[in-house]
């Protein structure tokens, strides 16, 4: 016969992997385990349920919430990444409130994301660059107007996105042919 886990063992272990969760890279691959450790009805009797709740609902998490959160976290999960010299928890929040802020926005100056994120704009923009190029967030930066494009991966519109940026690459293509062509003056003269 098989030792029984306790309930104060299981509680420990589900508050755990909550925190983790909470704590991982935001993208897909959290907001599954997320789905998994949201569907689980054990989860919702921890008192850590309410902020998992807004994390995996995808709403912007505030200050004060995310203070209470840290009070109870371990100094290993406190610390700061090597990287970025930025805390694992600063890195966390920031990647989930910028994925939060692109299920609210079709597009955000970057002056307004860092002030949304409660960062500096030039960080705002470093994280939504590496989270668009990691796939973990779809859109793309507008760095000449500071704006950032928020898309939805199975919204049709990110399709006609991609269809008139395919558009305008061909349109780019055949100036720089026909420029090409006026500079070795084989242009016909009615073009």
């Amino acid at each position: 016969r098989e030792p029984r886990v306790g309930e104060a063992d299981l509680a420990a272990a589900l508050t755990n992997a909550i925190t983790c969760a909470i704590l991982a890279a935001a993208g897909p691959q959290r907001s599954r385990v997320l789905t998994t450790l949201y569907k689980d009805e054990r989860c919702a009797r921890l008192p850590v349920f309410s902020l998992m709740e807004k994390v995996y609902l995808e709403r912007i998490l505030r200050n004060d919430e995310v203070q209470a959160f840290s009070a109870n976290l371990k100094p290993h999960q406190l610390g700061v990444e090597s990287e970025d010299g930025m805390s694992i928890v600063s890195r966390a929040v920031i990647e989930h409130n910028l994925l939060s802020a692109s299920k609210l926005y079709n597009n955000i100056m970057v002056t307004d994301l860092g002030q949304l994120l409660g960062v500096d704009p030039r960080l705002a923009e470093e994280t939504a660059a590496k989270m668009i190029g990691e796939e973990r967030m779809t859109g793309k930066i507008d760095q000449v107007d500071g704006l950032i494009y928020f898309q939805d991966p199975k919204d049709a519109s990110a399709a006609m996105v991609q269809f008139d940026d395919q558009i305008l690459d061909v349109c780019n293509q055949v100036n720089a042919l026909i420029d090409l062509m006026d500079k070795k003056g084989i242009l016909p003269e009615d073009a």
